[in-house]
């Protein structure tokens, strides 16, 4: 274990010499771990053998990219707690920026009423000029404010620079065991964890929880739930169900990541319908928001989280952030505004 001085200045030097790296703090872990290639090469997984950390996109028939371990060095450190001030102003939006979201929305709840969907989950970007934005220093702001969140940043000269503070667990596997996770439902947070829920956010998180559990059911064994209750991430709550399971002996990480990603958290149900919509209609490529990312096979333990919470940074100062939300028959398009409107103070809290 280095120091904590140390093991920016080894980031920040990665940054500057254009080497690929990752950096990352688990939930509630006062450690950061850190992974730095130690050449430029892009390396993919082929069959989820592969040992190291892997950065997936939405996109499940491209391919994922990995930071592979053995061309790579690892360090870890003590995080350096500092309290950070959590009050957050963020930009103005165009109000055609709004209206093209609440259109957007009204056309997904059309669909839905019209079609054979429960629900879509549609996504949207707000981005601003940045010159002086320090990567690196927002990183470790994040991992202050976002402890129950997994925060990462990961960069790789020849395809940008990622960073968020995820609160989903796609999946938790050591041995044959497995932990995964249903998260829907979003509402602000006012000091208290005891809050009502909408019949809305109800069948919505119940709907992704029936779909993860019948879609693991053929591919694992002992497989239970727990009750649905809510967790705080960030200034968010949202409803969650834990799950977990045995995957049989013919199955492995490869099949649990096919059934499961991308959930209808992130996609909708069903997915392939969902994902067609979303692809069609959405009028960006999300690229790896609402992918996955996490340690593959370290020590013979899996980690992913689906990427939520995140911002790309590109090589012209731009910033850009990513936000969605889950759509069905009773949604109400300028509730959904407000809720990507809050998401998005998440990420604007690190700038």
């Amino acid at each position: 274990m280095i120091t904590f001085d140390s093991l920016l200045n080894k980031l920040a030097e990665a940054h500057k010499e254009n080497m690929p790296f990752v950096a990352y703090n688990k939930p509630n872990s006062d450690i950061i771990q850190t992974f730095i290639q130690r050449n430029d090469e892009v390396y993919y997984v082929n069959d989820f053998n592969e040992i190291g950390f892997v950065f997936a996109p939405f996109d499940s028939k491209k391919e994922a990219i990995l930071i592979p371990s053995e061309y790579s060095n690892y360090e870890e450190s003590l995080v350096h707690r500092t309290h950070v001030k959590t009050n957050v102003k963020s930009s103005v939006e165009n109000s055609g920026t709004a209206r093209d979201h609440i259109s957007f929305v009204e056309k997904t709840i059309d669909f839905i009423k019209t079609s054979k969907v429960s629900k879509i989950v549609v996504a949207r970007f707000k981005e601003f000029r940045s010159d002086d934005f320090d990567p690196i220093a927002s990183f470790i702001r994040m991992v202050n404010l976002h402890r129950n969140a997994t925060c990462y940043i990961w960069f790789h000269p020849n395809i940008g620079l990622w960073m968020g503070a995820t609160p989903e667990t796609l999946l938790e596997i050591e041995d044959s065991r497995f932990k995964t996770m249903s998260l829907a439902g979003t509402q602000a947070y006012h000091n208290s964890l005891n809050v009502q829920w909408g019949a809305k956010e109800i069948n919505e998180q119940q709907l992704v929880t029936d779909y993860v559990m019948s879609s693991l059911d053929s591919i694992s064994l002992r497989l239970q739930k727990s009750d649905t209750y809510t967790t705080k991430a960030g200034s968010l709550l949202h409803l969650r169900t834990d799950i977990d399971g045995m995957v049989s002996e013919k199955e492995g990480i490869a099949s649990l990541v096919r059934v499961l990603h991308p959930t209808p958290a992130v996609c909708g149900y069903p997915r392939e319908t969902s994902k067609e919509f979303i692809f069609k209609n959405e009028n960006f490529n999300r690229s790896f928001y609402t992918g996955f990312l996490g340690e593959l096979n370290i020590d013979k333990k899996s980690f992913l989280c689906v990427n939520l919470r995140c911002l790309e940074m590109t090589n012209d100062s731009i910033v850009r952030l990513y936000v969605g939300g889950g759509i069905t028959d009773k949604s109400d398009a300028e509730l959904e505004w407000q809720e990507t409107v809050a998401k998005c103070k998440t990420m604007e809290s690190i700038l």
